[in-house]
């Protein structure tokens, strides 16, 4: 498990537009979100169970077989960090989260939870494709206006996207139900409300 790893992380830095990934390599990695997936339908024990029948079914994939690899695409994905001022260009594997890939290559972007349920990593998508099943913290509607979630986000082909302010992605999925606008913070009514505690 070891060298398929390794293997994986080698094919980051290789400057090409396909990478070869062992079959072992894609499975591991979806072992623990299974492992969650699992633990959320049948329990912990059943999660056990499964996560080990994983296991050992990667166990018996040989690297060394060119048969047990596929090629993978890489696209290079440009990051404008709004909020930090800076722009970052790495490849990512089609079949990895972009997040992911950034933190694997030491790049450092916004991000919380990493299950695609806060809007932290919120990006808008200036150019190229993002797959994203997984963002269930972004509407339907914002994912047609070009929104995304770079935690649970693949890329399908180069993408150029622009980190957001999580606070005004937030107001544009949810401000309509705020027929005021936006709260302001009252210092004076959290005094009141200490002073009671």
């Amino acid at each position: 498990m070891a060298t398929t790893t390794a293997l994986t992380a080698l094919s980051l830095r290789v400057p090409s537009r396909m990478t070869m990934v062992p079959v072992a390599a894609s499975l591991h990695r979806n072992v623990a979100k299974m492992h969650v997936q699992e633990q959320n339908v049948r329990g912990i024990a059943a999660a056990g169970n499964h996560v080990q029948e994983t296991v050992e079914s990667l166990a018996k994939i040989d690297i060394d077989d060119p048969s047990d690899w596929y090629e993978v695409p890489v696209h290079t994905v440009t990051v404008v960090d709004r909020q930090r001022g800076v722009t970052h260009r790495f490849p990512v594997p089609q079949d990895q989260y972009v997040l992911h890939t950034a933190e694997d290559q030491q790049i450092s972007l916004p991000f919380s939870c990493r299950h695609g349920c806060c809007t932290a990593c919120a990006v808008r998508v200036k150019s190229g494709q993002l797959y994203q099943p997984e963002a269930l913290g972004i509407s339907a509607e914002l994912k047609a206006k070009g929104y995304g979630l770079l935690c649970v986000g693949f890329p399908l082909s180069d993408i150029e996207v622009e980190t957001q302010d999580e606070d005004e992605v937030y107001w544009l999925q949810f401000g309509q139900y705020f027929a005021r606008g936006p709260l302001e913070r009252d210092d004076y009514a959290l005094e009141l409300a200490m002073a009671d505690e």
